[in-house]
């Protein structure tokens, strides 16, 4: 019976993290057809689509908010490793966005104030999109690939089409993804 108490306690503890974490993949993608697309706004306010990106190497973070440990670390290595990628290969341009689902607390969908907050305190330049439009992205694109948490990152091409997942921490995502996701894309052109 003692034993009972400080489980439970762990349990409840442990609990926000649900979800938080995913089962540490990589998965590279056999599909031809572009990425959904979506219009929401950023931290300024502005709407971003997704669209504009294509003709870029398009990185797209899936993120929680403050309530995932795991998603704080993510995005503040986020500007670091856009310069890292922005620095490996000059034949193309590397672009960044991030998707912002929950307030800090996890308990209401993501808002500019929090996507501005959440910017300023992880220091990053790139468009941190929130939202209701958002956050039925992020659930229908986890649905239908099968992502089991955050944060998760998808490379998507200069053609807008999807090239491959990074899920998980315990390798987190590098420039040089980026690169071999641009090589394989060569690669198909010149099949094709």
């Amino acid at each position: 019976m003692r034993i009972i108490a400080p489980m439970m306690m762990l349990l409840i503890l442990l609990s926000p993290l649900s979800g938080c974490v995913g089962d540490d993949s990589s998965e590279e993608l056999d599909t031809v057809d572009p990425i959904p697309d979506l219009t929401a706004p950023n931290q300024h306010g502005e709407n971003v689509t997704l669209s504009e990106f294509r003709g870029t190497m398009l990185v797209i973070l899936f993120n929680a908010a403050d309530w995932c440990g795991i998603c704080n670390d993510e995005a503040n290595r986020t500007e670091e490793l856009l310069q890292s990628m922005r620095g490996l290969d000059d034949r193309y341009t590397v672009s960044f966005v991030e998707l912002l689902r929950d307030n800090a607390e996890g308990t209401t969908i993501a808002s500019q104030e929090d996507a501005m907050n959440w910017s300023e305190y992880s220091n990053n330049s790139h468009s941190v999109l929130h939202g209701q439009a958002t956050r039925d992205y992020i659930e229908e694109t986890f649905d239908r690939e099968d992502i089991p948490g955050f944060p998760s990152y998808l490379i998507v091409d200069l053609d807008g089409v999807a090239r491959s997942w990074v899920v998980g921490i315990n390798e987190p995502i590098v420039a040089e993804d980026v690169q071999v996701q641009y090589d394989a894309y060569l690669q198909d052109l010149d099949q094709n």
